[in-house]
């Protein structure tokens, strides 16, 4: 025991011994001083590392810290004073994190630990040491970007499956509520502050805004509804087309290096610029055709996703999806309610019509006119010139009855030669006009098919729905009427018309 006592005592530390202690250590140590007043400090001790990592001098140090502090990063010294100063004046442990510039390379993160001591003048001294962090931010910044993009692709999953179930539970007419809901959401999720909807013409000469988006505060460039012509701009018309024809979202990432045709989208001037730092245009499909694309703006130049061009790309083929589906119901609708040989509303169409009328005339007491018109001699015309003949005849009298009549006014065919004109809220006097311009029309009309002039003629019965002061108004009275007076205009020789009245002397 004494043997070993006495070694130990050969061993007693001596201020190399410390030297190589400290050199051996990790970090770097010090011992930082504030004076009481805190307009002085300095490092009266710091590890002799700080020079070959920092190209620092420690006995420059050690008559003041300036050069220390001075290598900090000015975005990590805001609240580096006032977290000294409550550590010296409740005596707490000081812990700080700061990015600080290498001796020759850029900056890396430390984090320093220390103690603070009261001096007998007031002053403070603490003993701590500071070490390199970075491999641990590095990871710390991963970590937070792993659970960002988990949040981001959990949001957009989200966001479709919201939207997708939108577009699949929509009813018929709602789909331009359904594309304004789609656009508001699209541009919010990904920080644009515009989102839009062009349509193209069949050429692709001209597109036109449909629906549009913008953030508060943000101008809308083209309005709704304008139609811009891209013809003349065979710049933005190359990259339409190879939009078009690749099915890939054309990205402008920077409009200001781009010719001023590219900007027709948004300004109708050639010479103008949009305010949007970047553009993306995604093509939106229906039956395989391009019909338009989407487009969304940034007004400030940003870094941008890797993958958003395939998600847009998602968002667009749902987009495409439901545009798709409206586009088939409208056909069948236009199929369910129109009649093929002529292309006018048919009697599917037109009796719901008259009961909403019937309903206004009960309520409001309004009035409407109905007219029942019939081919004359209708057979006999299919007999001279032939069933195809007799189709010519129908389509013909049809684009008649469209021209003549007012856009609030409905035409549809009752059934075979048979047609009705509905006139809602329509003088008595100016019914009888526009039945004699019919009339007239007809009868002086070119009936021509293959060569062959086809001599045609129509009557007409008139009925009004407030003609009589009857207790319960209903269609089939109404249209009972009509054609009982049709069939008094046949029996007085036909090219002519009846109403309460009598003939209407046409």
């Amino acid at each position: 025991m004494a043997t070993k006592g006495s070694q130990r005592t050969g061993l007693a530390p001596s201020a190399d011994f410390f030297h190589k202690l400290v050199s051996a250590a990790p970090g770097i140590l010090f011992a930082y001083w504030l004076s009481a007043d805190g307009e002085s400090h300095c490092f009266p001790y710091i590890s002799e590392q700080i020079r070959p990592q920092f190209g620092l001098d420690p006995e420059e140090l050690a008559e003041t810290a300036d050069p220390l502090f001075a290598i900090l990063h000015h975005d990590d010294t805001d609240d580096l004073e006032e977290s000294i100063r409550e550590s010296a004046h409740a005596l707490m442990p000081w812990q700080y994190r700061a990015r600080m510039k290498m001796n020759g390379t850029g900056y890396q993160w430390f984090e320093a630990l220390s103690r603070p001591e009261r001096q007998p003048d007031g002053s403070t001294l603490w003993y701590g040491q500071f070490h390199n962090i970075q491999h641990y931010k590095v990871l710390e910044q991963e970590l937070r970007a792993s659970e960002s993009e988990y949040s981001f692709q959990a949001g957009f999953q989200r966001l479709v499956a919201r939207l997708s179930t939108e577009f699949i539970n929509l009813g018929f007419g709602t789909i331009d509520e359904c594309i304004d809901e789609l656009l508001k959401s699209v541009g919010e999720f990904f920080s644009m502050d515009r989102a839009y909807l062009y349509a193209f013409n069949e050429d692709y000469t001209a597109i036109t805004k449909t629906h549009q988006w913008c953030r508060d505060g943000v101008p809308s460039l083209v309005d709704e509804d304008q139609t811009v012509s891209v013809d003349s701009y065979q710049c933005w018309r190359k990259q339409l087309l190879e939009m078009v024809q690749s099915n890939q979202v054309a990205h402008v990432e920077d409009v200001s290096d781009t010719p001023p045709d590219i900007a027709v989208i948004h300004t109708q001037s050639e010479s103008t610029f949009s305010d949007a730092a970047s553009v993306f245009c995604v093509p939106v499909r229906a039956k395989g055709d391009v019909v338009g694309f989407l487009g969304l703006d940034s007004l400030a130049p940003r870094e941008w996703r890797r993958d958003l061009h395939d998600l847009l790309v998602i968002v667009s083929s749902m987009l495409s999806g439901a545009l798709e589906r409206n586009l088939l119901e409208e056909q069948l609708l236009s199929q369910s309610i129109r009649d093929p040989m002529t292309g006018l509303h048919n009697r599917r169409y037109l009796m719901p019509r008259l009961s909403e009328l019937v309903e206004r005339a009960e309520r409001y007491d309004e009035n409407f006119t109905i007219a029942m018109l019939d081919i004359d001699h209708f057979k006999q015309i299919n007999d001279s010139v032939g069933h195809l003949g007799g189709d010519f005849v129908l389509r013909r009298f049809a684009d008649i009855l469209e021209d003549l009549i007012r856009a609030t006014d409905v035409v549809a065919r009752f059934g075979g030669e048979e047609f009705m004109v509905v006139f809602p809220g329509t003088e008595q006097s100016a019914v009888k006009q526009m039945i004699g311009r019919i009339l007239a029309a007809v009868r002086n009309g070119s009936f021509v098919f293959e060569g062959r002039a086809i001599p045609v003629t129509v009557s007409a019965g008139v009925a009004s729905v407030r003609e009589r002061d009857d207790r319960m108004i209903s269609v089939d009275a109404v249209i009972g009427r009509a054609d009982h007076r049709l069939y008094l205009a046949k029996q007085s020789g036909r090219d002519c018309a009846f109403d309460i009245s009598g003939p209407l002397g046409l």
